[in-house]
């Protein structure tokens, strides 16, 4: 019979996920991920697994999490329009504030995806199901009147993707609040106009 953990295992997750946050995946080493948790090697390693199987494990909690928050902000919205777009601009107040070091997943697909075959299944799943959100809102938009009766959902939410995930990298760049809002009231300007608002 296995004996009982004597740590709590959430606040372990989130060290270990602060720690690969803010190093990533190659710099974070098994030592410093033992530092954050405050596990000796063999705890880490009985709990988790490897370093990767503990990666994994996080990026998994980290996406559910995020699209939870993403889908939640999108859905309390009244005007789907304004929940899908609230959302893509940052601006939805219902997900984790996002850190100067930018989107744990957006890093890891930059930094994995190429390589890591376990990375790669999750970006495109939380690309499959944010687009999927994204689709149903602009139809319900598009059938409400609140857009234009002849704008695609499936394109629109393909772009809208790609405006958010601008925002987040121009955000992790470093760019001044100032031009950042600029950025964001530039792009929300365009994708208006592309759907007759």
């Amino acid at each position: 019979m296995p004996r009982p953990r004597k740590f709590d295992e959430q606040a372990v997750l989130t060290a270990v996920r602060d720690a690969f946050w803010r190093n990533g995946y190659a710099a974070t080493s098994v030592q410093n991920l033992c530092d954050a948790s405050g596990l000796g090697m063999q705890s880490l390693y009985g709990a988790f697994g490897s370093k990767h199987d503990l990666f994994v494990r996080i990026l998994d909690d980290y996406c559910a999490c995020q699209f939870a928050g993403l889908e939640a902000a999108v859905t309390v919205d009244p005007s789907p329009w304004h929940g899908v777009t609230s959302a893509v601009t940052f601006d939805d107040g219902g997900r984790m504030d996002l850190p100067p070091q930018g989107c744990l997943m957006a890093n890891s697909a930059a930094a994995l995806s190429a390589q890591d075959e376990e990375v790669q299944a999750r970006v495109n799943r939380l690309y499959s199901e944010t687009h999927a959100l994204f689709a149903r809102q602009i139809t319900r938009a598009r059938d409400s009147g609140e857009i234009d009766a002849d704008v695609d959902p499936e394109a629109t939410a393909r772009a809208l993707i790609a405006v958010m995930q601008g925002i987040e990298f121009l955000h992790k760049s470093g760019i001044s609040e100032e031009e950042l809002q600029l950025a964001k009231s530039a792009a929300l300007e365009l994708i208006q106009r592309s759907v007759g608002r």
